[in-house]
């Protein structure tokens, strides 16, 4: 930064001058190599992302050249602040314990689930995606439940009967289906009551699938009378609604949900994450949150600190580095299961559960899903994001993380082009790449106040 200062002051001084023996105006500054390192959770997001800005002349006209190494949250907090990265990532902000940096802003770049990832073998119907609650997660993690034919587990993966439910009836308004074939017919009538209450609004018919709700098959004015004709989804409820008042769910034919999954008798081997991470940081904190009877320690970025009680030293749980190795493990051992980035394990084709959120629907870890409890989340004005593990969407995935750049405000030429990195990565990048990539971009809140701690990089 200081260096182009100069070249701009010596710009106006000479055309003040009258001197013409300058650089010309508009000249590319010579390229600044900017290395990073830390989060291994970022790594696979950053790895897309550098890429595309090291080869973006537009968005990067100095050719700035980025690295980052992808050694944990840990190491990237204690690299940034030495001075070993010119960016640091982190999915945790520095402890009290901690030395922090001096004239530095956390920027949260992407968020993201954490995803349970397993492998086992013998399940049947073979494949079958198995299904959560957040106390089977905490239990598992915590060594109290240790075979995966535990009877806990089963109950939660049987198929759920859903009863037909024709109509329903609140507040003056009635709606009813009737199916033929492969259509359905939904018909809503109002009293008189109803029709003056309900003036101007809406009478809306839902479909919704797993917890996640479509779009209205039926968008109607308030009138006495309304009938629409629609193609019939299976295995879909439908929720009523006059206005933003629910009037009730209908099930205009049953439909069974999920399958019986049987379980081997095979015993739960737990691979997590050695030494300082910011994963282990978010997993243990939701665990510590949501269920501190069972996980009774405050929150570390260290799972053997975080860890409820002795960790069990008969080899079901093994430590293993980053993200990278924790999958590598449960690919590569039956019986295993883990906490992980969601990219991680779908590139190397690991199955991951549906777990139960706060309203008590499964839902798989995704970008969509992720982006449903983000959305939900509580943004500092530093930047530092704390999750919503409440959340009541009900298509909102449990667990997540966002991930924070660290970087310096002290003005200099790296400064800059960490900005300008950080600049192309919320703006450019993470919007188009994040969801292929198993990430979620950052929007609303969240997007403008990384915008804030990026304009204050580099600005002295």
């Amino acid at each position: 930064m200081a260096r182009r200062r100069r070249i701009v002051a010596g710009l106006a001084a000479a055309l003040a001058a009258g001197v013409t023996s300058v650089a010309p105006v508009g000249a590319t500054p010579s390229p600044v190599n900017v290395g990073g390192g830390g989060a291994t959770f970022l790594a696979n997001m950053m790895d897309v992302c550098r890429a595309l800005y090291n080869s973006n002349t537009a968005s990067n006209p100095g050719k700035d050249v980025v690295t980052y190494a992808s050694v944990g949250s840990g190491s990237g907090k204690s690299g940034f602040r030495t001075g070993t990265y010119d960016f640091g990532g982190t999915e945790s902000a520095y402890g009290a314990t901690e030395t922090k940096p001096s004239n530095f802003v956390y920027v949260p770049l992407v968020g993201g689930p954490i995803a349970i990832g397993y492998r086992i073998d013998g399940t049947a119907p073979a494949g079958a995606q198995i299904k959560l609650t957040g106390e089977l997660v905490a239990k598992i993690f915590a060594a109290q439940i240790t075979n995966w034919n535990d009877p806990a587990i089963a109950a939660v993966n049987k198929a759920t009967a859903v009863a037909l439910k024709a109509s329903v009836a609140a507040n003056g308004v009635t709606v009813k289906s009737t199916v033929r074939g492969t259509n359905v017919t939904f018909t809503a009538t109002m009293t008189p009551a109803a029709l003056k209450r309900f003036k101007g609004k809406k009478i809306t018919v839902t479909p919704v699938t797993d917890g996640t709700a479509g779009t209205p098959v039926m968008d109607a004015g308030a009138r006495k009378s309304v009938t629409k004709l629609v193609i019939l989804a299976e295995k879909t409820s439908y929720e009523v609604k006059a206005g933003t008042r629910v009037i009730g769910t209908l099930v205009p034919k049953a439909y069974t949900l999920g399958v019986n999954v049987t379980f081997p008798s095979l015993q739960i081997k737990v691979a997590y994450r050695q030494g300082n991470s910011g994963t282990t940081n978010n997993f243990a904190n939701y665990l510590n949150k949501e269920f501190p009877t069972i996980w009774t320690k405050a929150t570390s970025d260290a799972f053997t600190t975080a860890f409820p009680g002795t960790m069990p030293t008969d080899g079901t749980f093994q430590a293993a580095q980053g993200n990278d190795g924790v999958s590598n493990q449960v690919r590569d051992n039956n019986g295993t299961v883990t906490y992980a980035e969601l990219s991680f394990l779908t590139e190397r084709n690991i199955s991951y559960a549906k777990v139960s959120n706060a309203v008590g629907k499964y839902v798989a870890p995704s970008p969509e899903s992720s982006a449903k409890n983000l959305a939900a989340a509580d943004v500092a004005t530093d930047g530092v994001t704390t999750l919503n593990y409440k959340a009541t969407d009900a298509a909102s995935y449990p667990i997540n993380a966002i991930s924070y750049g660290l970087a310096s405000t002290a003005a200099s030429a790296k400064a800059t082009a960490v900005k300008s990195y950080f600049t192309y990565f919320l703006n450019k990048c993470a919007p188009t790449q994040a969801a292929p990539t198993g990430y979620t971009a950052l929007t609303g809140e969240i997007l403008t106040k990384a915008l804030a701690q990026v304009a204050k990089i580099g600005a002295g």
